[in-house]
């Protein structure tokens, strides 16, 4: 069994970390943790510097955070793998599922950015409606 769980930083995807791993003990399964880097569509008006250098940060962040991750939960789940990458959230989440063949994805209801309603209108739905395989949601 293959459990992708996508993780942003914020509480609830923290939760979704945890209900992931916890079945991915229980079943034996491999885990992957997967942090998507969204494309914020930044204008050139701000600057191509500017624009290098916030994108380079949220990706040092993410990267961090993976890493942190996967120290942590190497102890108990020695095969976990952690990915970061940038573009829309939604799409490689989705992406990824399909292509690996993932069993389980687990997602937080909602996410770091923006308004709770707002998020799982966008993100959470849309890998809901468009992934494969079963779709845990985790409060």
């Amino acid at each position: 069994m293959k459990i992708l769980v996508a993780h942003d930083g914020s509480d609830y995807s923290n939760k979704a970390l945890k209900k992931g791993a916890d079945i991915a003990k229980k079943e034996n399964a491999s885990l992957s943790v997967i942090n998507v880097v969204p494309d914020l569509g930044l204008t050139d008006e701000l600057g191509d510097d500017y624009t290098k250098n916030l994108y380079s940060t949220l990706t040092d962040e993410a990267e961090k955070l993976m890493k942190e991750i996967k120290d942590d939960l190497s102890k108990s789940l020695p095969d976990v793998r952690t990915e970061v990458r940038f573009g829309s959230p939604a799409e490689i989440i989705v992406d990824i599922a399909s292509s690996e063949k993932v069993d389980l994805l687990v997602v937080g209801s909602h996410g770091k950015h923006g308004a709770k309603k707002f998020y799982l209108g966008s993100v959470s739905s849309k890998v809901v409606e468009h992934t494969p395989c079963d779709v845990l949601v985790v409060k």
